[in-house]
């Protein structure tokens, strides 16, 4: 595989300092911000490999990756632009990157207390031990559905709100990465 432009590895070392210095090199903060804004970086250097692949690709697909690229620049500038301000000013963009950070340790949190099987070589693929058990309702289980309700609601208002900021601002805010699965936007 080729390697990646020294501007891009440049950028993401520069993007990995402001992220630390954003929320005052709190180690826990920055590791969940950086673990926020990976995947973006992933698909851009996707994008780059594609780009320098020999043989080279169609000038249409050549075209509209250039395009794609040069929009995620403009895109990673201005977030590195907010983490800027984030690690000037206690105002508004500081708030922004600390309850990121915050909502990042409470989607692993709860993520994580989902118990998956382990595997065991003697067993069959499709063995009764591999299916994830639902856990046992509790007596208030309604009131727990219920909360359950709330919370979805707000992360939905939550993701309605970071796809409006990313979408007016030429910002990107990160996508999470929880157990394999992608989840786009907080």
């Amino acid at each position: 595989m080729t390697r990646l432009p020294a501007s891009f590895t440049s950028l993401y070392r520069l993007f990995l300092r402001a992220t630390s210095t954003s929320v005052l090199h709190h180690t826990l903060a920055t590791k969940n911000l950086r673990h926020l804004w990976r995947s973006s970086f992933h698909d851009a250097t996707k994008v780059i490999h594609n780009l320098q692949r020999e043989p080279p690709p169609p000038p249409a697909v050549k075209e509209e990756l250039e395009s794609w690229l040069s929009i995620w620049n403009d895109r990673v500038d201005n977030t590195l632009a907010l983490l800027h301000n984030s690690s000037h000013t206690r105002g508004l963009p500081h708030q922004l990157t600390r309850n990121l950070a915050f909502l990042v340790h409470h989607e692993y949190q709860r993520v994580s207390e989902i118990k998956y099987p382990a595997w065991n070589p003697q067993l069959p693929a499709d063995s009764k031990e591999y299916q994830i058990r639902a856990p046992a309702k509790p007596r208030t289980e309604t009131r727990r559905d219920a909360m359950k309700a709330i919370s979805d609601r707000a992360l939905s208002a939550v993701s309605k709100a970071v796809r409006m900021a990313e979408g007016r601002d030429g910002i990107v805010l990160g996508s999470m990465t929880v157990k394999g699965k992608l989840k786009r936007n907080v």
